[in-house]
């Protein structure tokens, strides 16, 4: 696992064995927490550990590699986006199977729109939505109503002063719209700093640290390891 770099370079014609390698999938499998629905779950711990080998790879280049501050950059944005991806993933898990997924029992019957009347020399229209009572089933729940819920109802044994910088990194996932930004220098450049980075691996290695989620914390020490040998403090 503590094979160089070079050794994944096309030219020296390495042998598999000899080659660098993340942990195996299996390994990542069986590193987490997760229940509920079968198929989900074998879903979500494949997705799971092709992320956390994606997140091993992204460490690698950071270590080993002389890049620009651009690619540096970039790096440190798609381990954000990756890392979110994986949390918002474990949330889902977590949310359902404590029964915290928000449900309801109104379902969207109809739409009724007046016609628009001038009202102080503006048009006014009014809409009118009409709801009927069905099943209860689940209604859609994005991160942020996550974090949240999580967060209120004390589901995750982790400091409490993980929930801001959740929030930061939330807002910075967004960031895979490319169009999103206020003015000329809110870019992603100016976004993905090294604080970011360390924030992302703090929180990353706690969520994951978790008893509510780690079934082998040894799996994630390379995120800690990265993250306090480079200033950091869990």
């Amino acid at each position: 696992m503590n094979k160089p770099f070079e050794t994944l370079i096309t030219s020296n014609n390495l042998k598999s064995p000899d080659r660098w390698y993340p942990k195996p999938v299996d390994f990542y499998k069986f590193a987490i927490n997760v229940s509920g629905d079968i198929d989900e779950c074998k879903r979500l711990r494949s997705n799971f550990a092709y992320s956390m080998q994606y997140i091993e790879y992204i460490e690698k280049q950071l270590s080993e590699l002389i890049l620009s501050d651009v690619i540096i950059t970039m790096l440190y944005k798609s381990y954000i986006i990756t890392s979110m991806s994986i949390i918002e993933a474990l949330f889902v898990n977590l949310l359902h199977r404590t029964n915290n997924w928000n449900t309801t029992i109104w379902e969207e019957y109809s739409t009724i729109k007046s016609n628009p009347k001038k009202v102080d020399e503006a048009n006014i229209m009014i809409e009118t939505r009409l709801f009927q009572q069905v099943d209860e089933y689940n209604m859609r729940m994005d991160l942020d109503s996550m974090i949240k819920k999580v967060e209120k109802k004390n589901l995750i044994s982790i400091d409490h002063n993980a929930f801001p910088a959740l929030k930061k990194l939330r807002e910075l996932r967004n960031r895979v719209h490319l169009q999103i930004g206020n003015g000329p220098y809110d870019h992603d450049y100016n976004c993905f700093g090294f604080g970011e980075m360390q924030m992302m691996r703090r929180i990353l290695y706690t969520i994951l640290a978790s008893p509510e989620f780690c079934n082998n914390a040894d799996a994630f020490n390379f995120i800690k390891e990265n993250f306090t040998t480079r200033g950091g403090t869990l």
